[in-house]
């Protein structure tokens, strides 16, 4: 699935986040590294009783987290070499890029 708009790419990797951790948790943190012909993830949620998980199936992140390099790109910065994603669980998120 393709969008136009970074907001709607947020919108769908929280939603599938939201999916994909059937359990309360605090915050997720999602750190993806884009190379040359794939993407890297590293998935982790903290419980609420302070634990943190890593044992996430994911279904489009990956996809997502690819497209979303295409639409925040520039011809001065190129695609993001790695993005991380934090969200927590009122719905407030923060993203980071590093070119």
């Amino acid at each position: 699935m393709q969008f136009n708009d970074p907001v709607e790419y947020y919108q769908a990797i929280a939603n599938e986040l939201n999916e994909i951790i059937n359990e309360p948790w605090v915050s997720i943190e999602v750190e993806a590294k884009l190379f040359a012909d794939s993407i890297n993830l590293k998935i982790v949620f903290f419980r609420t009783d302070g634990s943190r998980e890593s044992d996430v199936d994911e279904i489009m992140l990956p996809e997502y987290f690819y497209e979303l390099a295409k639409v925040v790109s520039n011809e001065e910065k190129g695609l993001y070499k790695q993005c991380d994603f934090i969200l927590n669980n009122n719905g407030k998120f923060d993203v980071n890029f590093e070119y």
